[in-house]
């Protein structure tokens, strides 16, 4: 892998979810609501701390292995259709993205976990839709999901870009786990005060910073 040093970047790779749009503490307070039809007692910010960045199907599984919950069979259709008309009541983007986004000269592309139907409506609804075009893709139409680094890899093959000329921006442990392992330049949107765990990891405290860090590798 080259240098950081001595590299440009031609292409920026984005998570969805809590690096673009403001959509997790939105999911996980329904989640917590509609558990506790079910009987569940759970605390929505304590969700978001510990499974910011999951494939939702997953945290599902896992609460109810915790909470010892007998869901119904459709459940997580019936969540994922109240979560679109909560995202269409509520849904923001991530403070100052859309002004960075605007500024940028460069190709960009979404990279997420997320359902392509769900991440497309969330960025419609914010308006940032119109950045990426088709260049949006989705663990559900790649077979990979994160923090297996080989999303990112992907991603990259089908902008036409080397993914050690990419930069990968994650605000979550399980997607900074893929982006710092997968060859791109990583960038951890680090909004909560959080450890990265990685020495190859710039870390950003807003997105507003994400524009002069582009700079200095295009003035290389």
């Amino acid at each position: 892998m080259q240098s950081r040093s001595v590299r440009t970047i031609e292409c920026i790779l984005f998570d969805s979810d809590g690096t673009l749009v403001d959509s997790e503490p939105l999911s996980f307070r329904l989640l917590a609501e509609m558990m506790a039809g079910h009987g569940a007692e759970l605390d929505s910010e304590q969700l978001h701390t510990a499974y910011r960045g999951w494939k939702i199907g997953e945290v599902i599984e896992a609460l109810v292995d915790e909470q010892s919950l007998d869901l119904p069979d459709d459940f997580e259709t019936a969540f994922r259709a109240r979560q679109v008309q909560c995202f269409e009541a509520e849904l923001e983007p991530i403070p100052g993205v859309r002004p960075v986004l605007r500024s940028l000269s460069i190709p960009m592309a979404v990279v997420t976990s997320g359902p392509l139907h769900k991440v497309r409506k969330a960025l419609e609804l914010t308006g940032l839709d119109g950045f990426f075009g088709n260049n949006v893709f989705s663990a559900y139409d790649l077979g990979v999901w994160k923090p297996d680094p080989e999303i990112y890899r992907i991603a990259a093959r089908r902008m036409g870009y080397p993914i050690h000329q990419c930069l990968a921006v994650e605000d979550s442990p399980i997607g900074l786990e893929a982006a710092a392992t997968c060859g791109a330049v990583p960038v951890f949107l680090n909004r909560f005060g959080e450890t990265s765990g990685y020495g190859n990891v710039i870390e950003i405290a807003s997105m507003g910073e994400l524009r002069r860090l582009v700079a200095t590798f295009q003035s290389r």
